[in-house]
């Protein structure tokens, strides 16, 4: 038997991005900043999901990722929607009230 230390066969895939930061993504696991978990990816499926959805930002990954456990439901997303159209119009309705009094008076 040799003594000799077994070299990692694991391989490594280097990339660069924007903002000059060079990561093995093949060992890269990112954290959820919802949730606190963590998940794996395939290297070149992170690598295209930086590039386009971060703006080829690497730190702005880190920050910002949130995995599909962590984003709100499909019905939680329409209510807050729904929310927010209701709020835009009560306030086109203030408005027209405003213009209402101004030409009554």
């Amino acid at each position: 038997m040799s003594n000799e230390i077994k070299k990692s066969r694991k391989a490594i895939h280097n990339y660069t991005f924007g903002c000059g930061t060079t990561i093995d993504l093949n060992n890269y696991t990112a954290k959820c900043s919802a949730t606190g978990n963590d998940k794996q990816f395939y290297h070149s499926y992170l690598a295209n999901l930086i590039e386009t959805k971060y703006d080829n930002s690497f730190t702005s990954f880190e920050a910002n990722y949130v995995s599909r456990e962590g984003k709100p439901s499909g019905d939680e997303r329409k209510a807050e929607k729904l929310q927010d159209r209701i709020d835009r119009m009560y306030n086109q309705i203030k408005e027209l009230k405003n213009k209402r009094s101004v030409l009554v008076s």
